[in-house]
């Protein structure tokens, strides 16, 4: 099972359900920065520190926590227990979790540790979350009551220094059309490598003649190791008569900006 099967952009709980959100939510919790991208020797520590803040008027309680997290071939983030990935980094990190009160005057400073163990058998990347969980408010709307709770994830990465293994692969590009007439460009790529990914590109739209008719930025997404990663792009609607290919361009990288491996290159004829 990869790890993405397994399976967080941060947490609202709704009568009862909780949505993920990274780095701010919608009630005005924020966490600067959003994530710290580690490069580390075995045996070596880091120390860093999230600051939490608000733009509520009023006190907001907060609880921290510690959880890992996995990301589906879509997109979506899921939270789950720390320990709970083969990759996870929360047994390597240190915070404390004493609650507090935030409010919009005074942003509060967490400090976190990550302790690299000294055994030789840990390569690629690892990574965990701190969670800041807000305390359950309720609002009345037409006579019914909702409960929400936010909660932010503030991600932390480590790559182990000199064993990194860049690799991935592009599965195939295909079109696809949905019930309501729409085309869809899919591309599937995979991580064959031992380090996270993150990955920019271009999808172009070919004349009959060679030529590129159109070209549209790809969206940033994150390959995990043992992930997949999903696009699933629309083709515009205005595209000439002509057009008879789309192309898409992709440009892994690695660890904290470093080399990802090289340009994946996929295309397929659009019908």
């Amino acid at each position: 099972m990869t790890s993405w099967q397994k399976a967080s952009h941060g947490l609202v709980l709704v009568g009862g359900f909780l949505l993920f959100l990274l780095s701010f939510a919608q009630t005005g919790i924020g966490i600067t920065p959003s994530r710290y991208e580690l490069v580390l020797k075995l045996g070596e520590s880091f120390t860093g520190q999230f600051t939490v803040f608000t733009h509520d008027k009023g006190n907001v309680q907060i609880t921290v926590g510690l959880r890992d997290w996995q990301i589906s071939p879509d997109g979506s983030l899921f939270s789950l227990r720390p320990g709970s990935i083969p990759f996870s980094a929360s047994s390597w990190l240190q915070v404390v979790t004493d609650p507090f009160t935030l409010n919009i005057q005074k942003p509060v400073k967490t400090k976190f540790t990550l302790s690299l163990p000294p055994q030789d058998d840990l390569n690629g990347s690892y990574w965990a979350a701190l969670t800041f969980t807000t305390d359950p408010s309720i609002q009345v709307s037409k006579g019914v009551t909702t409960k929400f709770r936010t909660r932010v994830l503030a991600i932390i990465y480590v790559t182990i220094q000199g064993t990194e293994k860049p690799a991935s692969e592009l599965q195939g590009v295909s079109v696809e059309t949905d019930q309501g007439g729409k085309r869809f460009v899919i591309a599937d790529v995979v991580n064959k490598g031992n380090v996270y990914l993150r990955l920019n590109g271009e999808l172009r739209f070919v004349n009959a003649k060679g030529e590129v008719v159109q070209r549209a930025p790809l969206p940033e997404r994150v390959l995990l190791r043992d992930g997949l990663v999903r696009y699933r792009l629309q083709v515009p609607e205005d595209l000439p008569e002509d057009v008879v290919l789309a192309a898409i361009e992709i440009q892994p990288q690695g660890p904290a900006k470093s080399y990802g491996g090289p340009p994946l290159y996929g295309e397929t004829s659009i019908p």
